[in-house]
């Protein structure tokens, strides 16, 4: 999915966490895409209209001017492509300390989308034709490798451990956990200091270096980012949870500020 419908979809999603989606008119998507051109967010607009990820309501203007003005909602569909796109099947709750292995035999042209599909299922390489993942997913491994006649290719193993290796010690360094670690860390003093200034003026949202759309964008890259592993995986002073409070308070803050 391009970068620009995924953030169009997060702009929706992240109105009411929970709860049911509301609808946006453009300026609200506008704002939240300002990186992009107008025109080509009108564009993947009407585009996720036509893929019922988005849907479109219009309604006449006030009396006394002609026209009508357009709303957008996030439907359930635009939900699940989203999660789709965002989140890899790595994403899960409790995990059963069992580490899936793919060994491929010959990496070729032939095997990149099938690298894909590794990539989207949490897998990350290991060496050169090894991949892990720490979700559940052999089956839709399996499944894949039969799907596209890989069987003879690739093979699929299941392990509780590898020898030598520190579970937490081996995904951070799969995964770039202290980079990210960082990042959120970032992101935290930031939004922390637009939270606090932003409920004194609400004018300062707006402010185009440290304002809402900043800390909009930072977050949206970390959740793009964000391998979503499970706690036991994570190092101890993880702050993926403290960046996402902070930023669902700024949110609802930008909604006070009617951003």
């Amino acid at each position: 999915m391009k970068l620009l419908k995924k953030k169009l979809l997060f702009s929706l999603l992240i109105d009411q966490p929970g709860q049911e989606f509301e609808y946006h008119d453009y300026h609200y998507l506008y704002y939240r895409t300002s990186e992009f051109n107008p025109g080509s967010a009108r564009d993947a607009v009407n585009e996720l209209v036509t893929e019922m990820a988005i849907d479109k309501l219009t309604r006449n203007l006030p009396a006394g001017k002609a026209g009508r003005r357009a709303f957008f909602r996030l439907t359930s569909a635009g939900r699940e492509i989203l999660l789709k796109n965002l989140h890899p099947e790595a994403r899960q709750g409790q995990w059963d300390r069992r580490w899936r292995i793919v060994i491929v035999n010959k990496i070729g042209v032939a095997l990149r989308p099938f690298q894909r599909e590794l990539d989207r299922l949490g897998y990350r390489r290991l060496s050169r034709g090894v991949y892990l993942s720490a979700a559940n997913v052999s089956v839709q491994t399996r499944e894949i490798l039969m799907k596209n006649h890989w069987l003879n290719q690739a093979a699929v193993i299941e392990s509780r451990g590898l020898v030598g290796s520190d579970d937490q010690i081996l995904a951070r360094n799969l995964w770039q956990l202290e980079k990210l670690g960082e990042e959120y860390d970032q992101f935290i003093t930031l939004a922390q200091r637009l939270l606090s200034s932003g409920r004194r003026n609400l004018v300062l949202l707006q402010q185009a270096k440290f304002g809402f759309k900043a800390v909009f964008d930072a977050y949206f890259k970390l959740v793009c980012l964000d391998p979503g592993l499970p706690k036991p995986l994570l190092p101890p002073n993880w702050r993926g949870e403290d960046a996402k409070s902070l930023f669902f308070r700024l949110v609802d803050l930008a909604k006070t500020a009617k951003i």
